[in-house]
């Protein structure tokens, strides 16, 4: 069954993603009542490993099931919609198959009058014939290819025919830059661009992303389609998001330039965004996490960007009338209902696209539907939603970011809104929690895993330390000034003053962003778009007891039992003991 998730504003729904193949229709099957369904094995419901779990009950379980024929309101075929003779009515797949066919017949015929078959176009196209080989992906690059230079037309034509609605593709790609001198200069001249390396890397849920690499270097292209990349079309998304990526890169590229990629280019209606290229031997972060390597700098540099980002761009650094002019750019209404959506609804209810509710997860999955967890829950969404502190990146997290021993660079910030400062924080130190957990799940030697296990514990603390540090000092200076805002130098006679009140601040920034770091560790395990820290560990028995033990962790943080720092103490005293 080819199936998709849709979002509204409330819920998902599941429903048809992509063209029904053609060939999965029979002509021969007059109705619904002519198929034969397949009655599974009983015991794949009321048994788990040969064990029952389930209660001695009669078990109906149907391999599928039939959509009655007046609830569907038309077949999607890659040859065009079968429709039926009238609503809710019969489908005449049998004819349908049949005009395909002798349209089909008129249209080779024509084709090899003109002599324009398959085998001219190929020879016309020197790519054609060596496509497979092209799109390997880069070793160690999880590439998800998207073939469309097959269909798509070369030269010029290739932007003519591009749509917001479709991967550009490599050739697109290609004609993209080369029209583009801001963009060429980055990779070689224009007529060279047959010869151009085109890679599309996208690891993510939402975009495509392409490496172009030619004589004169390499840059980044970035394309938001207007649904989620990881569903389909069945889950619609705006594309004006990029719109409000690019200018939050600009934003904090202005404040923090060592740590973010320069923007060259912005295509508002193809939705494409051209930018510097990070290079090697830079590597997303959660996949180094995941081989075992530490970044020692990394702390120091996550610290100085959250500090430089979130302090210029609060209510406390612009005036009120700049803030209010900065919340209202930055509204970002789809991916902040997505967020909503993932971290703060679906895991306390059960939402269609949640992990199944595992016999090993099963207790602490109950414990999420029951009141108190709904209750904190929809009290950290109030506070995402209604808490405009700064500009926040809005998915700072270990895959938003490119590491190298000495360097750092965060990308992707196509969630960015005005939201609360507590948010940001929190999502990291989650993350660095979820690689903890699943640090000695991948196979390398004790030494190994327990070094990783010390410095990701040591760069939560440091990264919260340096960011309450950095933000504290660049509070002071601007505080200084007659036109510190709220906290400028004529309400408050200097800093003997104004430190109690930045300490304050800060102390309602942990504890909030703790309740944070609960809810984005338990979305991660139990709701949509898992984590490779814990998904890509081999042994099922391990994975189970790491993915207990990082939910059991979790919820203390989301009710607000235990602090950050009492949390991180815990478990370095755990290590000391182990």
């Amino acid at each position: 069954m080819l199936e998709a998730i849709r979002y509204s504003r409330g819920s998902l729904e599941l429903l048809e993603q992509r063209d029904l193949p053609t060939t999965t229709l029979d002509p021969a099957t007059r109705a619904g009542a002519d198929i034969a369904i397949e009655q599974r094995d009983p015991q794949e419901i009321t048994h788990f490993r040969g064990v029952r779990v389930a209660a001695e009950v009669p078990v109906w379980n149907p391999s599928f099931d039939v959509t009655p024929a007046a609830l569907i309101t038309g077949i999607i075929t890659e040859a065009g919609l079968i429709s039926p003779s009238r609503p809710g009515g019969e489908y005449d797949v049998p004819a349908f198959l049949a005009a395909r066919r002798d349209k089909a017949g008129v249209e080779q015929a024509a084709a090899a009058e003109n002599g324009h078959g398959r085998q001219a176009q190929s020879a016309r196209d020197p790519e054609k014939g060596v496509v497979a080989a092209a799109e390997q992906p880069a070793k160690g690059t999880q590439a998800r290819g998207v073939d469309s230079d097959d269909s798509r037309p070369t030269g010029a034509a290739a932007l003519q025919g591009s749509s917001p609605a479709q991967p550009l593709g490599r050739q697109g790609v290609r004609e993209f830059v080369s029209q583009r001198p801001e963009l060429a200069v980055h990779v070689g001249e224009p007529s060279t661009a047959s010869e151009w390396d085109v890679r599309e890397v996208g690891d993510g849920n939402i975009n495509f992303v392409y490496i172009v690499t030619g004589p004169a270097g390499a840059l980044c292209l970035k394309q938001s389609l207007p649904y989620v990349r990881m569903v389909g079309a069945g889950w619609p998304l705006t594309q004006a998001r990029l719109a409000v990526e690019v200018e939050a890169l600009r934003t904090q590229a202005r404040l923090c330039p060592r740590h973010v990629p320069a923007v060259y280019t912005f295509d508002r209606a193809l939705a494409v965004v051209g930018m510097q290229c990070v290079p090697p031997p830079h590597t997303i972060l959660r996949g180094a996490l995941v081989r075992g390597e530490v970044f020692p700098r990394l702390s120091e540099h996550v610290a100085h960007f959250l500090a430089a980002t979130l302090f210029n761009t609060s209510f406390l650094a612009l005036s009120p009338q700049a803030f209010q002019e900065q919340t209202e750019r930055f509204v970002n209404r789809g991916m902040c209902e997505l967020t909503e959506q993932v971290i703060f609804t679906d895991p306390y209810h059960g939402a269609p696209h949640n992990r199944a509710a595992s016999p090993h997860l099963a207790t602490l999955v109950g414990e999420l539907r029951r009141p108190r967890a709904r209750l904190a829950a929809t009290r950290l969404k109030q506070t995402f939603m209604h808490q405009p502190q700064a500009l926040l990146h809005g998915d700072f997290h270990t895959g938003s970011l490119m590491v190298a021993q000495d360097s750092t660079y965060v990308i992707d910030a196509e969630f960015a809104f005005c939201g609360p400062i507590a948010f940001e924080l929190g999502k990291w130190v989650a993350n660095l929690l979820l690689a903890f957990f699943g640090a000695t799940g991948h196979g390398h030697d004790t030494a190994k895993a327990r070094r990783q296990e010390e410095w990701l514990l040591q760069t939560a603390r440091e990264s919260i330390d340096g960011f309450l540090a950095g933000f504290q000092t660049l509070w002071l200076q601007h505080g200084a000034s007659e036109d510190g805002g709220v906290a400028s130098a004529s309400l408050f006679e200097g800093p003997d003053e104004l430190v109690p009140v930045i300490e304050a601040f800060l102390q309602d920034v942990t504890r909030d962003a703790a309740h944070f770091a609960g809810a984005v560790m338990i979305r991660r395990i139990v709701g949509i778009a898992r984590v490779a820290d814990l998904e890509t560990i081999q042994d099922p028995q391990l994975k189970e007891r790491l993915e207990e033990r990082a939910l059991s962790f979790a919820l203390p943080l989301l009710y607000g039992t235990i602090s950050l720092k009492a949390a991180l103490e815990g478990l370095q005293e755990e290590l000391r003991s182990a």
